[in-house]
């Protein structure tokens, strides 16, 4: 074999290995029940390694992901990514994944459950648990969210590209509100107008609940709260903001319909955040009112470093709901530019990339869409603070 060829060879499985090591395979306790079936509890097995070794991918291009139930398949995916990390340990790979439990429904069709657990001081920590259902694909098992199977007994009603499953009752003003919202988002986004699934939950357990989400630590104590997901042109709401005036969350929705026409590693989190704060306000704040806290805050700090406050990432109204000067900030930013340049200039400044130290991106970004440059950024802002 030539050199090139064997160096070749060797590259690729060296890849092979990194990426094995990277990609955990499933912990199958002995007191978990398995298929007697040999065959049927191997390519079960496998399967379920196959799907959560893709699953940091695009959930789209999951080999597999039960094709035709995507959408919802791909909202659960979406919570399943990073459960091995423990942030705190910078360790990637601190929770094991071990199966708990198959349930056979038929001869093709299972649901598998599984969590993630580490453990920390001699002791247990459970990051997530999750439920799937599992279905016969040739010699293959495809998995997708149980949402179905879940609400199969709830009600559905439809009004134009929207369609609304509710148990008992559905309050219309909350659709007409959010149809407005979203029509006024895909107006500015220039999103064409796809079908959009909308789950009306009596909370964000129940959220959890009917996608497959049995526990996740990082939701707990967390009782409002929004899942989406985009694919194939389609959308899918399942909605537990109960606290929000209308039920869904405006500044969310902003998030939401952005990120479905533009790639979130090149969004610039502060400067999407003042979109948010500036079309949906925040924290059940409209943005009038958090305008008129933002302006208190000015006013009772003359002295305030507006740079020095972007770039620390400072709350001007702190506590367990801040509210951020750096967003507020942009929300005047945004509104000041698409007042001058229109709305592809805001998003110009949306897509300079992902917030760095020193916000340098953002700064140069702002520089050539307004003039404003960091010298002059406190002058600026005062500007704009007393125009408001």
């Amino acid at each position: 074999m030539p050199v090139k060829s064997i160096r070749l060879a060797i590259l690729f499985v060296l890849v092979g290995i990194a990426c094995n090591l990277h990609a955990q395979s499933i912990i199958v306790p002995n007191w978990v029940t398995l298929p007697q079936d040999t065959i049927v509890k191997n390519q079960l097995i496998n399967s379920l390694n196959g799907f959560l070794s893709q699953k940091e991918n695009p959930n789209k291009d999951n080999t597999y992901v039960l094709k035709e139930c995507l959408l919802e398949t791909s909202d659960l995916l979406d919570e399943i990514k990073g459960m091995e990390q423990n942030a705190k340990k910078q360790d990637k790979d601190f929770y094991k994944c071990y199966l708990t439990n198959i349930i056979k429904v038929d001869a093709d069709n299972y649901i598998v459950q599984f969590s993630y657990i580490g453990v920390d001081d001699n002791t247990p920590r459970l990051r997530a648990s999750f439920k799937l259902r599992a279905k016969r694909v040739g010699s293959e098992f495809h998995f997708y969210s149980p949402l179905k199977q879940n609400t199969i007994a709830w009600k559905m009603k439809k009004f134009n590209n929207l369609t609304c499953y509710y148990k008992d009752t559905m309050n219309s003003a909350d659709v007409k509100a959010y149809q407005s919202k979203l029509e006024f988002y895909n107006k500015k986004l220039k999103q064409p107008v796809f079908p959009i699934l909308f789950y009306y939950c009596d909370n964000f357990t129940e959220v959890q609940q009917i996608l497959g989400i049995e526990y996740k630590a990082d939701y707990n104590a967390a009782t409002d709260n929004n899942l989406t997901s985009n694919e194939d042109n389609m959308s899918l709401m399942v909605n537990g903001s109960t606290k929000d005036s209308h039920r869904f969350n405006a500044h969310d929705l902003w998030h939401e319909r952005l990120h479905a026409v533009m790639d979130r590693a090149i969004i610039n989190r502060p400067v999407d955040e003042g979109c948010a704060y500036l079309y949906g306000g925040s924290w059940n704040y409209t943005w009038d009112e958090a305008l008129t806290k933002f302006k208190k805050y000015a006013a009772d700090n003359p002295n305030a470093d507006w740079h020095k406050l972007y770039t620390e990432t400072t709350a001007y109204d702190p506590g367990d709901r801040p509210l951020i000067i750096a967003y507020a900030l942009n929300a005047l930013i945004v509104q000041k530019i698409e007042r001058e340049k229109g709305f592809p200039a805001v998003l110009e400044l949306l897509s300079c990339g992902p917030r760095e130290k020193g916000d340098a991106n953002y700064f140069k970004a702002l520089e050539k869409l307004t003039g404003i440059t960091e010298v002059n950024f406190n002058t600026a802002m005062w500007a704009l603070i007393k125009d408001s």
